[in-house]
Parts: C-alpha cells; structure tokens; sequence
C-alpha cells in the first residue's frame, strides 16, 4: 500500500464520530453491522476517493481487489487501539459471526 493510500485509510478511519459509532455496535455486541461498517462501507469509500485522485474514476476494480484487504487491516488496526479490544478477540467475533451465517 503506498503512503497516499495509507494517509487516507488512516484519516478517515480515525475520525472521531466513526470510532464512537463503531465503539457503541462492539459495545451492544453488533458485530454483524460493526464489520460491515469497517470492511464494506469505509473501505469502499476510502478506495473510491484514491481510484478517483489517481484519475481512475470511483471504485476503480483493480485498485479495490488490489488494496481492498490492506485498507481493511489498517481499519481493524485502529479499532483495535480505539478500544483495547485485541486482534484476536476481534478475529474470535468475526469468526463467530461467519459460523452463525
């Protein structure tokens, strides 16, 4: 990931009404929503305004498949240090919300 998108993905996922809502869905134990939240809505924001700024129109299919995981972890990372929650008890919900659907 290069540092332009790295800047973004951190900015926006550090946004302090972002984190607050993101805080009370892990504190109702709305995983479902709070993932959704971290992995689809944000992170396909943050990669239209970088496909875009590249001059490669909004949601550009090889930036998103090339970028998508990598702008996810750095969303998940901050989450985690917003929290205290730890990387593996967010994995053990996500994992938890897969074998439920």
């Amino acid at each position: 990931m290069d540092n332009r998108l790295r800047e973004l993905a951190e900015n926006r996922y550090q946004q302090e009404v972002f984190l607050a809502t993101l805080f009370e869905l892990a504190v109702e134990d709305q995983w479902f929503d709070l993932q959704h939240m971290v992995q689809h809505d944000m992170a396909k924001a943050i990669l239209a305004d970088y496909s875009y700024e590249l001059g490669k129109d909004y949601l550009n299919r090889d930036i998103f498949l090339t970028h998508w995981e990598d702008v996810i972890e750095v969303g998940w990372k901050i989450f985690c240090n917003h929290t205290g929650l730890s990387r593996d008890r967010v994995n053990q919900q996500l994992q938890r919300l897969r074998e439920a659907y």
